[in-house]
């Protein structure tokens, strides 16, 4: 895998098609002793997996707000990822 001028790299198709990773997919990018991690960031998913954690608590109105501060976040930091 090569990085281009502009800092770009591409993924594989066969990864791509394996992690889920499509058009338009956000991004999670993590330095940690000298090594990158990248994983597909799934907001649905993060909020939901938050619901079945604290099931006995009323945590509804907490996920959209997660969802709502992370998407906001995301459109102000990266325009051009929102649809």
């Amino acid at each position: 895998m090569e990085v281009d001028r502009s800092g770009r790299i591409v993924l594989p198709k066969r990864l791509r098609d394996e992690l889920g990773i499509h058009e338009r997919t956000q991004l999670i990018l993590v330095k940690r002793n000298g090594t990158l991690t990248v994983t597909p960031l799934d907001v649905d998913e993060i909020a939901q997996r938050l619901e079945d954690e604290l099931k006995d608590v009323d945590v509804t109105g907490i996920a959209e707000s997660v969802r709502r501060e992370i998407n906001a976040k995301i459109a102000r930091e990266h325009p051009e990822l929102s649809p």
